[in-house]
């Protein structure tokens, strides 16, 4: 179940960063945010490739699926970029 959600809300943000592509064209990358954003879609496509190879093709890459996993953890912190801009909340 865990892996759907994930897959849920991948596709959920890549969507966001190909829209915001469309509408800004080459000055969406220059917008920390969004230059963040980006890695942060880029490492769970990544992450998602390697849980689906099987586990002998990633013997040389051990560190990979953990790097991805943390990246995509730091799709949390998006949360506070909101809560800075609702003071209020």
């Amino acid at each position: 179940m865990l892996d759907y959600i994930n897959y849920f809300f991948t596709g959920v943000f890549a969507l966001e960063c190909m829209l915001k592509l469309l509408a800004y064209g080459s000055s969406y990358f220059k917008t920390s945010w969004n230059i963040f954003d980006f890695c942060v879609v880029s490492a769970s496509f990544f992450d998602i490739v390697m849980n689906q190879m099987s586990t002998n093709s990633l013997k040389f890459l051990r560190v990979g699926p953990q790097l991805a996993r943390v990246m995509r953890v730091m799709r949390v912190s998006r949360l506070f970029r909101l809560i800075n801009k609702y003071k209020g909340l």
